[in-house]
């Protein structure tokens, strides 16, 4: 009666383990040994990765209504945004000369399904691109909220301008684009430079010409337009018309032509060139003029291997650097995921002490 009484209780693993002693000390450093090496290996980062079903699209035409802007501009995109996979909704904001449209996909749509309802979102208002007016700027995509920068470097450098840190920018970039779980580097704080025509509009009057005359030249003198070719038989040379405007000594021997008459746009006009003046943002470190370069990591990497990887480009990257321009860290996100791994395992060590 025993017996069978025993046949037929349920397994008990606590039981089993203490009949089994030698094999339940076998199982319980294996399930260790396999929980330490995922933890070594699984990817880590500050925070988890999760998808943004946002994208914003923006349009800018210069000296348009708000019902021009609506007319030609939003109704023909957002029309065609009706036809994107898993929408949600569309939302737009106009204003004369510029507008902003939200498209936003369903919810319980997957990171796959997102990054494709946003490829067909390119596509799609690429199709319409024809049907736009002349003159507008864009439409500009933007579906990039989710990149986080796990590290931050300022490039900065006594006596060094704008343009020139940011040719080392640009160098580092190229470095760190190689490295192994960059997905991409990102310069921020650059600032523009632009060509400045100061011109008076009595001097354009007594010549005949107006604002609009000298913007036409310049926009017609950058012109790309078709010189032909020569076929010999064998090989097809192509013929090309030089004359784009690419520095401030360009813009001043434009030639300008109203009444007859031809003027030489530096008799009458300044013409220098800078940065963006006023700028928009500018970034400093330690008191001197900044461009920083901000790291966003791919996916499936670990966030301290990527920052060791990092930390060896730019390494490499200061040995060629002239005196005065340094490469200071802002920002350590690997840094602050191993003082949090290590955190954890202290006080999962201490929980298993007590």
């Amino acid at each position: 009666m025993t017996t069978s009484t025993e046949e037929k209780r349920p397994f008990n693993l606590s039981r089993w383990a203490i009949g089994h002693p030698s094999i339940a000390r076998f199982l319980f450093g294996l399930i260790i040994i396999a929980g330490a090496l995922g933890l070594m290996r699984m990817g880590q980062k500050e925070d988890p990765d999760f998808t943004f079903r946002v994208m914003v699209v923006q349009a800018i035409w210069p000296g348009s209504s708000i019902q021009e802007m609506e007319d030609q501009v939003v109704n023909k995109i957002e029309r065609k945004l009706q036809e994107t996979p898993h929408l949600d909704f569309v939302r737009s904001f106009t204003r004369a000369g510029s507008a902003i449209i939200t498209l936003q996909v369903k919810g319980d749509t997957n990171a796959e399904q997102v990054k494709d309802a946003f490829y067909q979102v390119r596509k799609k208002v690429g199709d319409i691109a024809s049907d736009l007016p002349q003159g507008l700027l864009g439409p500009y995509f933007n579906d990039e909220f989710g990149d986080t920068f796990i590290t931050l470097h300022s490039i900065s450098g006594n006596g060094y301008s704008y343009p020139e840190l940011k040719k080392f920018a640009i160098q580092a970039r190229d470095m760190l684009l190689t490295t192994p779980g960059v997905e991409k580097a990102v310069i921020i704080g650059d600032q523009p430079e632009k060509l400045y025509i100061d011109v008076s509009s009595k001097a354009l009057a007594e010549r005949g010409l107006t604002l609009t005359d000298l913007q036409n030249a310049i926009k017609g003198q950058n012109n790309v337009d078709p010189a032909g070719s020569i076929d010999t038989g064998v090989n097809s040379v192509r013929i090309s018309v030089e004359g784009d405007v690419a520095k401030a000594a360009d813009i001043r021997e434009l030639r300008l032509r109203a009444g007859g008459q031809v003027t030489r746009l530096g008799d009458i006009a300044t013409v220098t060139s800078g940065l963006e003046d006023p700028f928009q943002r500018k970034y400093r470190f330690n008191g001197h003029d900044s461009v920083q370069l901000g790291v966003v990591m791919a996916k499936g990497f670990k966030v301290t291997d990527v920052g060791k990887d990092v930390e060896a480009t730019y390494k490499h990257f200061e040995e060629a650097l002239p005196y005065g321009v340094s490469v200071d860290q802002i920002s350590d996100q690997p840094g602050v995921v191993t003082d949090a791994v290590a955190e954890f395992m202290h006080a999962l060590g201490e929980a298993l002490l007590i």
